[in-house]
C-alpha cells in the first residue's frame, strides 16, 4: 500500500534514545528507538519500555531526566541521543546512570579442539602429584588413638591464611575440646604456618590443652601397612595350595598328639624320689646342713590328688531308697495296730465299771 506523501511530511523524525533503571547502578542501559509511526502516543512509549526493559519494579509508570530527576510526559521533551531513566511509582533515586560501563560482547575464539590425552600407567589418586597447589594432611585428634585421622585437604587459597586452614581443620576433626588452636608433629613440634606443610604428612591437632605424647607414629605407620596394595594380583597354584593345606593340617595332628600326651602324664601324680639324681642331693653341701638327717616322708600320710585324676566311685543309691521305704511301709503298718488295742480296752473299762454301778444300785 503506498503512503501519502502529504502524510510522511507531517510526521516528526524518528528518535533515539537511552533508557535507565531507576536505582540500579549496574545496568548498561537500553536503546529504544522512537518511531511516530508506531509510537504515536506517550503511553504506547511506556508500554514498549515495559516490554523491552523487564524491571525489577513492574510496569514502567514515569520517566525522568538522569541528572536533574525532572519528570518526562509528552513525547515532544524527548531528544534524540538522549538519556532517560524509567521507573514505577517510587521516586527518582539519585545516581550516575550516564557512567555505568556498557558491556560489550566478547568474541569467541576459533580455535582448535584438542584431544585429551590419555596414558597407560595406573596409579592411585592418593600418590598423584596435586597440579593446583593444594595440599592433603593427615590428622589425629590430641590423645585419642582410637580413632582414625581425618584426611584434610586444604585448597591453594586457604593455604594462604593461616586462619582458614585451622577452621578448616576443626570443621574435619572434631575434638573433646572444641576449636584447634594449633597444629603440631607426631613428635610434639608445633606448626607455626602453612608453608611448614607438607603433603601426605600426619600431624596432631590440639586445641587450648598441651600437646599429649602418644605413639602416633606407630599408628600411622599401621594404617599406611593396611591401605597398601599389591601391583600385581598374585595367583596361588593348586599344587601351592595343596602343599599349605596339608601342612596346616600336620601341624594341627601334631598339636593335638602333643596335647593328648600331657594330658596322660598330668594324670600319673609325680612322686618326689631321693635318688641320685634328686635335687635334695645336691653336690656342693652348705655348712649350715653338714651332719643333717634327711627327714623321710610318713608312709602312712595321704595325698589329696586333684579331681581327674581320682577314680570314680559308684553309688548304691537305688538300694537305700528301697531299704528307707521298707521301713516306712513297716511304721505305717505298726501305727493303726496299736490305736485299735487301745480303744478295745477302754472299751471293755467303761462295761466294767457300768456294771458295778447297776450292781449297787440294785
Amino acid at each position: 500500500m503506498a503512503v501519502n506523501p502529504r502524510i510522511t511530511a507531517v510526521l516528526p523524525p524518528a528518535k533515539t534514545v537511552t533508557v535507565y533503571r531507576n536505582g540500579d547502578a549496574f545496568y548498561p542501559g537500553k536503546k529504544v528507538v522512537l518511531n511516530p509511526r508506531h509510537l504515536s502516543t506517550f503511553d504506547n512509549f511506556m508500554n514498549t519500555l515495559t516490554r523491552h526493559m523487564e524491571a525489577p519494579f513492574g510496569a514502567v509508570r514515569r520517566l525522568y531526566t538522569p541528572t536533574g530527576g525532572h519528570s518526562v510526559q509528552e513525547l515532544a521533551q524527548l531528544q534524540h541521543g538522549g538519556s532517560y531513566v524509567a521507573a514505577g511509582n517510587e521516586p527518582f533515586k539519585v545516581l550516575n546512570y550516564c557512567g555505568t560501563a556498557t558491556i560489550n560482547p566478547q568474541k569467541r575464539k576459533n580455535t582448535m579442539i584438542k584431544p585429551v590425552p590419555h596414558t597407560r600407567v595406573v596409579a592411585s589418586s592418593r600418590w598423584r602429584k596435586t597440579k593446583d597447589g593444594t595440599c592433603t594432611i593427615y590428622v589425629f585428634s590430641n590423645g585419642e588413638l582410637r580413632i582414625p585421622p581425618a584426611r584434610v585437604r586444604i585448597p591453594k587459597h586457604t593455604l594462604k591464611s593461616w586462619d582458614r586452614v585451622l577452621t578448616l581443620v576443626t570443621h574435619k576433626v572434631e575434638l573433646r575440646t572444641g576449636a584447634v588452636y594449633k597444629l603440631c608433629r607426631l613428635d610434639g613440634r608445633p606448626v607455626n604456618g602453612s608453608s611448614e606443610l607438607e603433603n601426605n604428612q600426619h600431624y596432631v591437632a590440639a586445641g587450648p590443652e598441651k600437646f599429649k605424647p602418644l605413639p602416633y607414629e606407630r599408628k600411622a605407620l599401621l594404617l599406611s601397612a593396611r591401605n597398601k596394595r599389591p601391583v600385581n594380583n598374585t595367583v596361588c597354584d593348586r599344587e601351592d595350595l595343596e602343599l599349605t593345606v596339608g601342612g596346616k593340617m600336620k601341624e594341627h595332628a601334631a598339636k593335638t598328639e602333643r596335647v593328648k600326651q600331657q594330658r596322660k602324664v598330668s594324670r600319673k601324680p609325680a612322686r618326689a624320689t631321693a635318688g641320685a639324681d634328686s635335687v635334695f642331693n645336691a653336690k656342693d653341701k652348705r655348712r649350715e646342713v653338714e651332719g643333717a638327717a634327711e627327714v623321710q616322708e610318713d608312709p602312712q600320710l595321704k595325698v589329696d590328688l586333684p579331681i581327674d585324676q581320682v577314680e570314680a566311685k559308684t553309688v548304691e543309691e537305688e538300694q537305700e531308697a528301697s531299704d528307707s521305704t521298707a521301713d516306712r511301709k513297716s511304721l505305717d503298718a505298726s501305727r493303726p495296730k496299736t490305736t485299735k488295742a487301745a480303744g478295745c480296752k477302754k472299751q471293755q473299762s467303761e462295761t466294767d465299771i457300768k456294771e458295778k454301778l447297776d450292781k449297787l444300785r440294785s
